[in-house]
């Protein structure tokens, strides 16, 4: 009986042995597998812009721009367009979707070299919006310019007149950078001939896709593919997938290749990027305007910060409501002329000022068609508004805002996507960033909706938005009674008139000044969209927050975002130069005295001075000085 269990306990030991066998392999393989992987990441990490096939040319001028590596959209798209295949790719904003086809593009321009016999452009990029068309084509102006390349590049605005397109499209030029509603204009009106497109057009970069249709831009794509012929190559380019995306695809592209990198696919984890921070405050719709007084006046979010708004109305408010206190801002909507917003976002960009208020008045294409059905009578009220707003404007998508470091949503946007969006104008090209939205009771269900998009609710262990650590509830109550009396005094009548006075001044510099400034474009230096507003000059005392105000741990807040922002090098941003300074110095009298001035010849001729006349002159001056 005892041998008998002995050898079962030996077969039993045997079969384990057996069992944990395939368990050390099975361990060894997946070790030496993600080895591997580990490796084929390291070297396509180190791949170069040579590696990728590029021009010479473009790569120095690259060079130029202090670009040295592809990023991983790059390395994996370049390859695909360079060798003529229709590519649908989704990246981060951020992450260098543009020169992933911007750069094949120009080298098939360079190598093909487009025949003089072309009556068409070669290739078509089309964008939502006017001030992504203006990014775009500076962009490749930039490129062609470094690279010496003799190239025509055009963009096409609604706002040109016939004869205006037809100048530009005389040549013809090898790309056209446009909306979509533009080039269909063209195409209708003739200005564009539609058998030369289908003749000439080889490339068609859909920039944005995933909001072309959003825009209200379906009729134009269609318009436009029945003229695009079946050999043209067709890129579709966005940060996020939807039900627009997959329809653009069926409606243009003919066989797509479609990235699926790590930092393309489908994870929810990658919807904002992980180098952005995200915070929330929760707080009344009433109490909004001290809690971001207390973020920016005790100074506890990093500059540059961008405001974002629902409304106009409400950006101006938030602008006379901050002038009261000290703060500069400068206001971007869709009201203001092209010019103007163009020069704002260029001053901003430089760091001229550190907070811009930006209206993001887009909404759901659903919730446009239910309000343009039942709000007829308000429709008859706007036909007879002054100013016509931009439909060609979208500040969230698009425009490359410039080491912004923290994004504050005053106003929930109205969709979840319009959320990522929003956030994607910070941590760009993989710099850090944080953004921190003001929840309101009635904005609640938003809120949720926006956290089960990014895959919160999916994630046990992280928290993807987390209460906002720095601000405490004795900051806010401490500034609660001045923002309430200043916040009584912004009227809508108040806002009303802030609002016409800086239509007319930013009218007045776009079109009574354009000619003077493409004479004398450093004047446009002078020009500043961060003044007054405010009738009523601001009250000196509300300038500083006084010590009492602040308790230990809101001072110790303090200390770390100046510790942080000194770390980033954020200490001394830029600052306009104009001729301020000069003659603030000047005024200064007793600046004005010089040594020199006294061996000026009077009218009667020269006066002789001995040693010590001058000398007892010289320590007059100094007495007076003194």
């Amino acid at each position: 009986m005892a041998k008998k269990k002995q050898k079962s306990s030996q077969n039993k030991d045997k079969n384990q042995e057996l069992k944990e066998q395939p368990v050390v392999v099975e361990d060894e393989a997946a070790a030496a597998k993600q080895e591997k992987e580990d490796e084929e990441k390291e070297e396509e990490e180190e791949r170069s812009f040579e590696d990728l096939g590029l021009d010479p040319r473009l790569i120095r001028a690259l060079i130029k721009k202090n670009i040295d590596k592809p990023t991983p959209i790059q390395r994996v798209a370049i390859p695909l367009i360079l060798e003529g295949k229709d590519v649908v790719a989704r990246a981060k904003t951020g992450s260098g979707k543009t020169f992933a086809y911007l750069l094949p593009l120009l080298q098939k321009l360079f190598s093909d070299s487009p025949s003089k016999h072309n009556q068409a452009p070669t290739a078509f990029i089309l964008a939502p919006t006017r001030e992504l068309c203006q990014q775009v084509y500076a962009e490749v102006m930039s490129l062609i310019e470094l690279c010496r390349v003799q190239l025509k590049v055009v963009q096409l605005t609604s706002s040109m007149s016939n004869s205006d397109l037809r100048t530009a499209l005389a040549g013809p030029p090898d790309i056209i950078v446009s909306t979509p509603a533009c080039v269909h204009t063209c195409l209708s009106d003739g200005v564009l001939q539609q058998k030369a497109v289908q003749d000439s057009l080889s490339i068609i970069v859909l920039d944005e896709a995933d909001l072309l249709l959003s825009y209200g831009y379906e009729d134009d794509l269609k318009a436009l593919t029945a003229h695009v012929p079946r050999r043209c190559q067709c890129l579709l380019m966005s940060a996020t997938s939807s039900a627009d995306v997959e329809k653009l695809k069926r409606l243009i592209l003919h066989n797509p290749y479609i990235l699926t990198l790590p930092e393309v696919g489908d994870l929810k984890d990658d919807i904002i990027p992980k180098n952005v921070q995200q915070f929330y405050i929760s707080c009344s719709a009433r109490d909004k305007l001290v809690h971001i007084l207390a973020l920016l006046k005790l100074e506890l979010v990093q500059k540059k910060v961008l405001i974002f708004t629902n409304a106009i109305d409400t950006s101006y408010r938030l602008k006379l409501f901050f002038e009261q206190f000290g703060i500069k801002s400068a206001v971007l909507n869709a009201e203001l002329p092209q010019n103007s917003r163009l020069h704002i976002l260029e001053e901003f960009n430089a760091g001229l000022f550190d907070y811009l208020i930006a209206t993001d008045d887009s909404q759901p294409q659903e919730k446009k068609k239910f309000d343009s059905g039942s709000n007829a009578v308000q429709k008859k009220a706007r036909k007879h508004a002054k100013q016509k707003l931009d439909a060609e404007f979208g500040v969230v998508r698009g425009i490359d805002f410039k080491n912004v470091h923290t994004v504050l949503n005053f106003e929930m946007p109205q969709s979840a996507a319009g959320y990522v969006h929003r956030i994607g104008r910070t941590g760009r090209a993989y710099n850090t960033g944080a953004s921190v939205s003001l929840v309101s009771p009635e904005e609640n269900d938003m809120f949720e909706d926006i956290k089960s998009i990014i895959g919160e609710s999916d994630n046990m262990d992280s928290n993807f938005i987390a209460p906002f650590p720095l601000l405490t509830k004795n900051a806010v109550e401490g500034l609660r009674y001045r923002a309430e009396d200043v916040a009584r005094s912004v009227t809508k009548v108040a806002v009303r008139e802030s609002r016409a006075q800086d239509l007319r001044n930013e009218i007045l510099n776009s079109e009574k000044l354009k000619a003077h400034f493409q004479d004398n474009p450093r004047d446009l230096d002078l020009l500043k969209h961060d003044k007054l507003l405010s009738k009523k000059d601001p009250a000196p005392h509300l300038r500083d927050v006084p010590e009492y105000l602040l308790d230990p741990t809101t001072q110790e807040a303090r200390k770390i975002v100046k510790l942080a922002r000194a770390a980033m090098g954020n200490n001394n941003t830029a600052r306009r130069k104009g001729f301020k300074g000069k003659f603030r110095k000047s005024r200064d009298p007793l600046k004005t005295f010089s040594a020199e001035a006294s061996r000026r010849p009077s009218k009667g001729g020269i006066r002789r001075r001995g040693p010590g006349c001058d000398a007892g002159h010289k320590r007059k001056r100094k007495e007076t000085v003194d």
